[in-house]
């Protein structure tokens, strides 16, 4: 009797294993932007992850792939005072980018040894915004990656975003440098309010949080 009970005990942990994969991964997210007084960049390193789950002791839910992204949005400077931002929002993953109509967790382990830099294409960008007053979260604006001069004037466009597979360390506290208000707002969205309604004013406002620019407000 006492046999027969600690065989499954031992053998549960390794059944349990094989239904739960886990992947990771360092991004570094880097944007381009032309402007009249030259070349402008910023660059976001996350941390990314991968879960595969799967096998008859998984409901059916929870079964399949599912990703994450941690870290914070990527900021341009592109001028004085004036910022762009590409949220984390949409934030590609490596793998539409990389291994494209490719099943992710069929290139997961890829992702271990590939130390490569790729374009992202503009179907993969993530969401851009910048602010028409730096302190004032409400208004934020959506800026059109194709034209980039709409929201920041004549000579400014989009020159670049870029993905590439790093070792570096996960990016923080850029963008509360700019930002100092993300963590005074928190949990709330940036127009105030606690949820998100389709019955808001300002829409924008209403559908993006602190954690649209960092993971790491609030904890």
């Amino acid at each position: 009797m006492t046999l027969f009970r600690l065989v499954p005990l031992v053998l549960l942990p390794l059944f349990l294993s094989a239904c739960d994969e886990r992947w990771g991964w360092r991004q570094k997210v880097t944007v381009t932007v032309e402007t009249p007084e030259g070349e402008r960049v910023g660059e976001s390193v996350l941390a990314g992850s991968l879960r595969h789950s799967d096998g008859p002791l998984v409901v059916p839910e929870a079964r399949g792939a599912s990703s994450s992204l941690r870290g914070e949005a990527v900021v341009v400077e592109v001028g004085p005072g004036r910022y762009l931002f590409a949220l984390l929002n949409g934030m590609p993953t490596p793998f539409p980018v990389f291994f494209p109509g490719e099943a992710p967790v069929e290139m997961a382990d890829r992702l271990e040894d590939l130390r490569e830099s790729r374009e992202v294409p503009p179907e993969l960008y993530p969401l851009l915004v910048t602010f028409d007053d730096m302190a004032n979260p409400k208004t934020v604006r959506r800026v059109d990656p194709s034209d980039l001069a709409a929201s920041f004037g004549p000579g400014v466009a989009l020159t670049s975003v870029t993905l590439e597979i790093t070792d570096e360390a996960v990016t923080e506290g850029r963008v509360e440098e700019v930002l100092g208000w993300l963590k005074q707002i928190w949990p709330n969205h940036l127009d105030g309010e606690r949820y998100e309604t389709i019955e808001a004013t300002n829409r924008l406002a209403n559908s993006l949080s602190a954690n649209s620019f960092s993971t790491e407000i609030g904890k």
